[in-house]
C-alpha cells in the first residue's frame, strides 16, 4: 500500500502541499486524476490522501466537502496552507501573443480573470483536472505555440515549458488549504488544534441560533463556517464548521453534547494541528 495519495500528475500544487507536510520517497506516493479518485483510494490503495478544501479566493472546494459529510468515514489528521501563484506557461520561442488556446483547471482560470480579458481576450479556454495536465497537455503539442496553460514554474521545469507571463493571478492574497485524511483519527492534542464539524439542523426559526450560541457560550473561535445543500431536500443544508481547539478539551466536549441536542446529524471530521500560514 501506498503512503499518500494526491491529485496529480506531478506538478500540482496539491504535490506540492504533499511536499510541505511531508517528505516521501516517490515510490512511497501515487497520483490519481481527480479529487474523489483520491478520497476513495485511502484505505485501500493508500494510507492516506491529500486535497484542496478551500481557497483565500475562489472559497471551498465543493466536491471535497460534498464527499466528506456524506459519502465517507475519513478523518482530517493535518492540514497545510500554500501560497499560489500563476504563470502563463507556452512552448519555448512562443510569446504571450501567440496564443489561441488557454489550458487550466477551472479555479486557475477563475482566478487570472483580469489577465485572461486583457490579455488574451480571444483565446479559447480549455478546462482540465488540474494545472499540472494542462502544462503535460500543451507539452506534447509539438511545434505549437498557439497553446498556453496556466501554471507553477515547477509545472513549467518538469514538462519543459517556458514561463511567458508572471504572477498572471488577479490578487496577491491567493492561499490555499488541503487536508490529510486518513480512516483513523491518531491526532493527539497540541495546544494549537483545529476540530472540523459537520451538521445539519432542524428546520424552525432560530435552529442555526440555538446551535451557534453554545459556541459563543463558552467562548470558543470559529474559524470557518460555510453551508452547503444537504442534496437530499430543497432547501435543506448542512453545515461545515472550524473551531480552534481539540476534541479532547472537556470544554469541547461539553460543547458537542449540547449542539448535539439541537441537531439532526452531527459529525466529527478530525481534530488536528492547525496549519501554519507561509
Amino acid at each position: 500500500m501506498y503512503k499518500m495519495g494526491y491529485l496529480g500528475p506531478p506538478g500540482t500544487f496539491t504535490q506540492e502541499a504533499l511536499f510541505k507536510y511531508i517528505q516521501l520517497p516517490p515510490e512511497e506516493i501515487k497520483e490519481y486524476s481527480t479529487i474523489s479518485e483520491v478520497i476513495r483510494a485511502i484505505g485501500k490503495e493508500v494510507e492516506w490522501g491529500i486535497v484542496p478544501v478551500e481557497n483565500s479566493l475562489e472559497g471551498s472546494v465543493n466536491i471535497t466537502l460534498d464527499i466528506l459529510a456524506r459519502e465517507t468515514n475519513l478523518v482530517i489528521n493535518g492540514e497545510v496552507i500554500i501560497p499560489v501563484s500563476h504563470h502563463l506557461l507556452g512552448k519555448e520561442g512562443g510569446t504571450t501573443g501567440d496564443v489561441k488556446h488557454l489550458y487550466s483547471h477551472p479555479q486557475a482560470v477563475a482566478q487570472c480573470r483580469k489577465f485572461i480579458e486583457k490579455h488574451l481576450p480571444q483565446s479559447q479556454t480549455e478546462l482540465t483536472l488540474s494545472t499540472a495536465q494542462a502544462a503535460r497537455l500543451i507539452s506534447e503539442r509539438r511545434n505549437d505555440n498557439t497553446c498556453a496553460a496556466i501554471g507553477t514554474r515547477r509545472a513549467a521545469d518538469l514538462y519543459g515549458l517556458k514561463v511567458l507571463e508572471e504572477n498572471i493571478h488577479d490578487y496577491d492574497c491567493n492561499y490555499t488549504r488541503f487536508i490529510v485524511l486518513s480512516l483513523k483519527h491518531n491526532r493527539e492534542a497540541t495546544g494549537k488544534d483545529k476540530t472540523s464539524l459537520v451538521f445539519g439542523i432542524k428546520d424552525g426559526p432560530g435552529a442555526l441560533y440555538q446551535v451557534l450560541k453554545e459556541f459563543a457560550l463558552r467562548q470558543l473561535n470559529l474559524t470557518r463556517i460555510e453551508s452547503r445543500p444537504s442534496k437530499r431536500n430543497f432547501g435543506d443544508y448542512l453545515f461545515f464548521v472550524d473551531l480552534e481547539g481539540h476534541l479532547n478539551e472537556p470544554k469541547i466536549k461539553e460543547t458537542l453534547e449540547s449542539v448535539g441536542e439541537n441537531t439532526v446529524f452531527l459529525r466529527v471530521l478530525g481534530s488536528y494541528p492547525q496549519g501554519e500560514m507561509p
